[in-house]
C-alpha cells in the first residue's frame, strides 16, 4: 500500500530537471527549484517573497505513495517537480481504471473534491519516486487576492486541463487502440519508457495483453 508523503530532507536539494543550485543554502536552493519550474513549464513568474509567505510546500514521495485517496476531501494542488503520477478509480468489479498519467511540470489534483468540498471519487498515486510542490486551495486564494496574475494563472491551468480531457474524449471516440498508442508515443514518448504497461493500457482503454501485441 502507498504511504503518506514525507518532507524533503533540507540537506538534499531536489532538482526540476536541470536546475543547478549546489552553492546555495538548502532553503534558497529549494526556492530556486520552485521558481524555475514555474518559469520553465508555465512561463510564469513566482517571487521569493511569495515563497517566503509559506504558500508552497515541497515533499518527496516513494513509489506507490498516495497524494489523494478516494473518499478523502482534497484541499491541495500538486505540481510535479520530478517523477510520474497517475489518477485512477476502482470500478465496481474491483479493477483499477487509470484516468490520467501526469509528469514533471504538470499539476495533479482532485478538482471535483476541492471545489465541491466533497469526498474524492479518484485516487492520485505516484508511479515512481516523486518530488512535488503542494499548494493548498486556501493559499491559492490568498495569492489571487494579493496579485491578479494568479487568477490568470488559474484560468490558464483550468483551460489546459479541460483541453486535455476533451482531447482524450475525442481520441477515444475517433481513434482505434493502436492509433491512440501511436499518438501517445509521438506526443509523450517518455511515458512509454517510464510508466508500467498496465497503467498505460488502462489509460488507453485496453487490456495489457492487447497493448503488448501492439508494441510487439
Amino acid at each position: 500500500m502507498g504511504r503518506i508523503l514525507r518532507s524533503v530532507n533540507p540537506d538534499k536539494p531536489v532538482n526540476c530537471q536541470h536546475t543547478s543550485s549546489i552553492s546555495r543554502s538548502p532553503v534558497n536552493a529549494m526556492n530556486d527549484v520552485i521558481i524555475q519550474c514555474f518559469n520553465d513549464y508555465f512561463n510564469f513568474p513566482v517571487t521569493e517573497q511569495e515563497i517566503a509567505e509559506g504558500h508552497f510546500k515541497v515533499f518527496k514521495t516513494d513509489k506507490k505513495d498516495f497524494l489523494v485517496r478516494e473518499g478523502s476531501v482534497a484541499t491541495d494542488y500538486f505540481l510535479i517537480l520530478n517523477g510520474y503520477v497517475r489518477t485512477f478509480y476502482i470500478a465496481e468489479n474491483g479493477v483499477e481504471v487509470t484516468i490520467d498519467i501526469l509528469r514533471t511540470g504538470e499539476f495533479a489534483s482532485s478538482m471535483y473534491s476541492i471545489l465541491k468540498k466533497a469526498p474524492s471519487f479518484e485516487n492520485i498515486q505516484c508511479i515512481s519516486p516523486c518530488t512535488v510542490c503542494r499548494i493548498s486551495e486556501a493559499s491559492f486564494e490568498k495569492l489571487a487576492v494579493s496579485n491578479s496574475k494568479w487568477i490568470d494563472f488559474g484560468m490558464q491551468s483550468l483551460k489546459a486541463a479541460l483541453l486535455k480531457k476533451e482531447e482524450k474524449i475525442l481520441s477515444f471516440g475517433k481513434l482505434k487502440g493502436k492509433e491512440r498508442y501511436a499518438k501517445l508515443m509521438t506526443e509523450r514518448p517518455d511515458i512509454i519508457q517510464h510508466v508500467p504497461v498496465q497503467y498505460i493500457a488502462s489509460y488507453l482503454g485496453m487490456q495489457p495483453e492487447s497493448l503488448s501485441r501492439i508494441r510487439s
